[in-house]
């Protein structure tokens, strides 16, 4: 979601944008953070969004996205090699794993 407003200056015009980022549940729930992002592109995988073969989003993306740190990206992307519902390749990305 994009919320603009709009300062007006004598002789400018300024424009402020802000953001508004999907948020991950609470970092107070009991469930870790990792183990929630997880979860979510889980749910993306068994719903088609994200397809066999297709890369996931890079980790900075993903920070950014979501709001987390890269460990916890990392730490969600093992989960999901974990599952078996990405592989990742060296230097090239995560994948998301074929179907059985």
């Amino acid at each position: 979601m994009l919320d603009v407003y709009t300062l007006d200056i004598p002789g400018h015009v300024q424009i402020m944008c802000v953001f508004t980022l999907p948020p991950m549940t609470s970092p107070l729930h009991n469930v870790p953070l990792y183990r929630q992002l997880a979860d979510r592109l889980a749910r993306e995988i068994e719903e088609g969004k994200l397809r066999p073969g297709q890369p996931l989003p890079s980790e900075l993306h993903l920070q950014q996205t979501y709001g987390v740190a890269r460990g916890t990206v990392r730490m969600a992307m093992r989960e999901l090699r974990e599952r078996g519902l990405v592989v990742t390749v060296h230097a090239r990305g995560t994948f998301v794993a074929a179907r059985p």
